[in-house]
């Protein structure tokens, strides 16, 4: 976390995502924590519709 961050998301499912993505869209310095180690959260295992796109 950079000394210029404003907000902390807590949190990388799919609203901490959006809330992140929301943000840096108005310019606001960001971080999103979260326990797992891929963005996503529990959601991309619970809906097919919702998984990463493929590399």
């Amino acid at each position: 976390m950079s000394r210029g961050t404003q907000v902390v998301v807590i949190g990388g499912g799919q609203a901490g995502l959006a809330v992140g993505h929301h943000l840096r869209r108005l310019g606001v310095d960001i971080v999103v924590l979260d326990a797992r180690t891929a963005p996503g959260g529990a959601w991309q295992h619970a809906w097919d519709s919702l998984r990463r796109a493929p590399r």
